[in-house]
């Protein structure tokens, strides 16, 4: 779970809440406002609760991210927010969910979750979570595959997108990436 890429990690979520029977949507690529999946109880064009993800590998989800649904959450005028990561939340975090109504689920709950599904649903959940390229970050800007650059003189190895020059998007790498980027080239 910790090594599903970003955009795989949201669609993986907004399909477990399609398959749970919940009408969801992803937000397009580009700048989302904070909010990943919009999940609606009826027909309306209005979202009834909200889902942040991130797939962060190893580090922990703190109180800052968490913070700022709410401020989704007041924005929206939505009452119920999800927040899902591949990883985990620390204690402030939790502590500021449970007193407003932000719903923390871990990968470890999250793989919980799947594994109660009738089995041929979890099991066409978890292929198409791993299937293919997974841990290779998708390009937040063209939608893209990116590729392990190294860094120069003294920087950081970073993921860039494979459609340079035209989208000169980049992204860091996590720490986990590192190791697995390096034995891919």
């Amino acid at each position: 779970m910790r090594a599903i890429e970003w955009k795989r990690f949201e669609d993986l979520c907004q399909k477990f809440y399609e398959i749970k029977g919940i009408r969801s949507v992803t937000t397009p690529l580009g700048p989302d406002g904070g909010i990943d999946v919009r999940l609606f109880q009826d027909d309306s064009d209005r979202a009834t609760s909200i889902v942040q993800c991130k797939a962060w590998g190893e580090r922990f989800v703190g109180v800052k991210p968490v913070r700022e649904l709410l401020g989704v959450m007041t924005h929206e005028k939505v009452a119920k927010a999800f927040f899902m990561t591949s990883s985990r939340f620390s204690g402030d975090a939790q502590a500021f969910a449970r007193s407003n109504h932000i719903t923390l689920i871990d990968g470890d709950m999250f793989l919980m979750m799947i594994n109660r599904l009738p089995a041929a649903s979890a099991d066409a959940l978890l292929r198409f979570a791993t299937a293919g390229d997974y841990n290779i970050p998708t390009c937040p800007k063209c939608g893209q595959k990116m590729k392990a650059v190294p860094g120069r003189e003294g920087r950081l190895d970073f993921w860039g997108c494979t459609s340079y020059p035209r989208c000169r998007q980049r992204l860091g790498m996590r720490r986990d990436d590192t190791a697995a980027a390096i034995s891919e080239t």
